[in-house]
């Protein structure tokens, strides 16, 4: 989900992936066991996620690549599910937006039926966009 904080004026990213899934892409790029949301998660696991993601996750805003900052981690209660959270900071107002490019290609590499779908929420426009091994770039115009 991508949402637009009037607020603050800034995009908060957040992510719900697998845990299972999302371990399974690192360790076939890390060849390490993280061991996600228990006692002997690496220490590494952070920077590996943001590092996964900032390599996976690409957004452009009217012809600019944006950058992300990562805001942290939250494992589910059930223990299935990772809840990811990132931020763009001093982001420009929703108004004067012409266009946003997202290149999504996160667990693409796992599986040929992953479906990635991404809920933009920018004030009162709504976007919802699934992203799969063939389409891995979208652009919205605003």
């Amino acid at each position: 989900t991508f949402h637009y904080n009037e607020t603050t004026n800034s995009i908060e990213i957040t992510s719900k992936v697998s845990i299972e899934d999302l371990e399974k892409s690192l360790e076939s790029i890390n060849f390490t066991k993280l061991n996600l949301g228990n006692k002997n998660e690496k220490k590494s696991a952070n920077h590996l996620i943001k590092n996964y993601f900032f390599n996976h996750l690409k957004i452009t805003v009217d012809g600019h690549d944006l950058n992300y900052k990562w805001v942290g981690k939250e494992i589910s209660n059930d223990l299935h599910d990772i809840y990811l959270f990132f931020e763009i900071l001093n982001f420009k107002s929703v108004n004067d937006i012409e266009s946003i490019k997202i290149e999504n290609s996160i667990l693409l590499e796992r599986s040929k039926k992953q479906s990635n779908i991404v809920l933009i929420e920018l004030g009162n426009k709504k976007f919802n966009l699934n992203f799969t091994k063939d389409l891995r770039q979208k652009t919205i115009s605003l």
